[in-house]
C-alpha cells in the first residue's frame, strides 16, 4: 500500500514524528491509522487556510503503528488531499466528472464561506441545502463530512455497488476496488455494534451480504446482495445514530419487497 507521505512531499514533518513515515493508504481507508492526542483538533483543522496539511500535523504519534481501529473523521481529509495530489485535480471536479455525473446525479457545488458561525449552521440548519459540498479556504472539499445528498443520491450510489460498480452499462469503480472495499478486515466492538470494518464501509452481519456506509444524524447508504435492494436515509444532524440498519430492514424493506 502507498506511503501517505508520498504524496505530500512539500509537507515538513513535526521535529521528532518518526510514525507519520510507516502510515499507508489503507491504514486511512481501514480506519486504524495512528494519532496524536485523544480527540480530533476540529477547531485548529477548521480554522486553518489548508485543512488536510493541519490534520497531518495529527496524524502519528509515540505508540507507532498498532493496527487499532480509531474512528477519525478527520483523517479522511487526508485521503481528499491524496486524491488530489494524486490526479492533479480538485476532489469535487473529479467526483463531479466520474461519480455523480455519470450516476445522472446533479454535480456538487462548493459551498465557499467556512466560518465558524456558517460551519455551525451548516450542521444544525433544517432548511433544504442545494447539493452542496463545503471546502476549506484552498477550495478542497471537508472530507468526513459536509457533503449535501438527497436519499435519492445515497440510494443511487448503493445501486452502483449493487451492479459492481457499473451503471447504464458504462464503468465507474472498479469491482476488484469494490471487493477489497467490502471486505471486512475488522471486527468492531459493542460501541459500533460488533460490526465488521472494510475501506470506509461497514458490513454490520457476519453471515450476510450487507453493507452499509453510515454516517451521523443516522445517513447511510444501505447495500443488500441478498435481496438486490439499495436504500439511501438522510436525516438532521444528531451524533451517534446507529440504529439505521435495523431501521431499515424492519420499517421499509417490508414495504419495497
Amino acid at each position: 500500500s502507498y506511503k501517505v507521505m508520498d504524496f505530500f512531499p512539500d509537507y515538513t514533518v513535526k521535529r521528532g514524528e518518526k510514525t507519520i513515515y510507516d502510515v499507508t493508504v489503507r491504514h486511512l481507508l481501514t480506519m486504524t491509522a495512528p494519532y496524536k492526542g485523544k480527540s480530533e483538533p476540529w477547531k485548529k483543522v477548521c480554522t486553518s487556510q489548508d485543512w488536510t496539511l493541519t490534520i497531518l500535523d495529527h496524524l502519528g504519534g509515540r505508540k507507532g503503528i498498532t493496527g487499532e481501529f480509531r474512528y477519525a473523521t478527520l483523517g479522511i481529509q487526508i485521503l481528499a488531499g491524496i486524491i488530489e495530489r494524486a490526479t492533479q485535480e480538485k476532489c469535487i471536479d473529479l467526483a463531479n466528472r466520474k461519480l455523480f455525473e455519470p450516476l445522472g446525479l446533479p454535480g456538487r457545488i462548493l459551498h465557499g464561506d467556512s466560518s465558524k458561525e456558517d460551519q455551525f449552521d451548516f450542521f444544525m440548519n433544517k432548511n433544504p441545502r442545494k447539493p452542496e459540498w463545503y471546502s476549506d479556504p484552498q477550495g478542497s472539499v471537508t472530507a468526513g463530512w459536509g457533503m449535501c445528498a438527497s436519499a435519492y443520491d445515497l440510494a443511487r450510489i448503493g445501486q452502483l455497488i449493487l451492479q459492481g460498480g457499473e451503471y447504464n452499462g458504462k464503468r465507474i469503480v472498479s469491482q476488484k476496488y469494490l471487493d477489497e472495499m467490502l471486505t471486512p478486515y475488522i471486527k468492531l466492538d459493542e460501541r459500533f455494534g460488533f460490526m465488521n470494518y472494510g475501506y470506509l464501509w461497514y458490513k454490520p452481519f457476519d453471515d450476510r451480504e450487507v453493507y452499509a456506509a453510515i454516517g451521523d444524524s443516522g445517513n447511510i447508504i444501505y447495500v443488500n446482495r441478498e435481496l438486490n435492494v439499495s436504500v439511501g436515509t438522510t436525516g438532521t444532524f444528531k451524533p451517534r445514530i446507529f440504529d439505521r440498519v435495523a431501521f431499515i430492514e424492519e420499517k421499509v424493506l417490508p414495504v419495497i419487497i
